[in-house]
């Protein structure tokens, strides 16, 4: 009499399918209980939200000559106004606007180029990998600065070729973060598994690879957006990110220096902006950092 024939059992992979949900269930929580990452959060999001709100929360336009140059602060003025009579206050606040959308956008880009470089070349090895890795390794031997005023002292002096610059700069960066995990996960059992039974590498990759490794890259990201912030900002001191009369951090401590001993809040208020900004994008990078360590006790 012949046997019946049953379903093979299907066995789950720790950490890889069936531990996600409980994974995802405990980095919440502990998000929720490491205070670097809430005053991080909480600071990023007030960003966030005046640059959203940056039409309703300004009371004036940014580029509108509406008083006496060099005002100080006061009540109907509450950061003063700059050398040319413009609000101060509405300034900064469409700074945050110019600040964000380069920030974002450049580590977009450099998270896209720099992390499919270094995923590929991971999963790929042999020359894939020296190919790819030595060409990052020259990006990476330049100063990040020096090398984004290159570009766009080459390109010209734009919003746009600001942010190319800064993603650039940053690709190579985030290959290295992509790679490291991608060697490790591409050693695990059940990627010789999935290989064995015939499975495309781009389906490897995305349903195996990336799960694996995208703790580190978003850790990156996060503190790649408080560098790029400082990359524009400077950048725009000197007069190769953003143009006048466009209200920007950086353009405001570049026309701020000839102006500094008269009225020292239109050198402060920026300053400041800027920093609190990275303050809160380190913030947060160094709570997930801590939350997203594969190490991390169980909660």
């Amino acid at each position: 009499m012949s046997e019946a024939r049953t379903a093979p059992e299907v066995v789950a992979l720790p950490g890889v399918v069936a531990g996600r949900p409980a994974r995802r269930a405990r980095v919440i929580r502990a998000l929720g209980r490491t205070p670097v990452a809430l005053i991080g959060a909480a600071t990023v999001a007030a960003v966030i939200l005046v640059a959203l709100a940056a039409p309703v929360l300004a009371p004036h336009d940014p580029v509108a000559q509406i008083a006496k140059p060099l005002l100080p602060p006061g009540r109907e003025y509450l950061a003063g106004t700059d050398e040319f009579g413009r609000d101060e206050l509405s300034r900064l606040i469409y700074g945050a606007r110019v600040s964000l959308y380069v920030g974002v956008l450049a580590v977009l880009f450099a998270l896209g180029v720099g992390g499919t470089t270094g995923v590929v070349a991971g999963f790929r090895g042999g020359w894939v990998d020296d190919t790819a890795m030595r060409a990052m390794d020259m990006l990476l031997s330049m100063p990040p600065l020096v090398l984004a005023i290159a570009i766009t002292a080459v390109l010209g002096p734009s919003l746009t070729n600001v942010m190319l610059a800064i993603g650039i700069v940053y690709s190579p960066t985030f290959a290295r973060v992509a790679r490291g995990p991608t060697l490790a996960v591409v050693q695990r059992p059940y990627i010789e598994a999935a290989r064995a039974i015939g499975a495309p590498g781009l389906v490897i990759v995305l349903r195996h690879v990336l799960p694996n490794v995208a703790a580190p890259i978003l850790v990156q990201a996060t503190v790649s957006l408080s560098t790029a912030i400082l990359t524009e900002a400077a950048l725009s001191f000197l007069g190769l990110g953003t143009q006048p009369p466009t209200a920007s951090w950086g353009l405001m401590l570049s026309a701020s220096r000839q102006y500094m001993l008269i009225d020292p809040w239109i050198a402060v208020l920026p300053g400041l902006a800027i920093a609190v900004s990275v303050l809160g994008f380190n913030l947060l990078g160094d709570g997930l950092r801590d939350v997203l360590d594969p190490q991390m006790p169980s909660q």
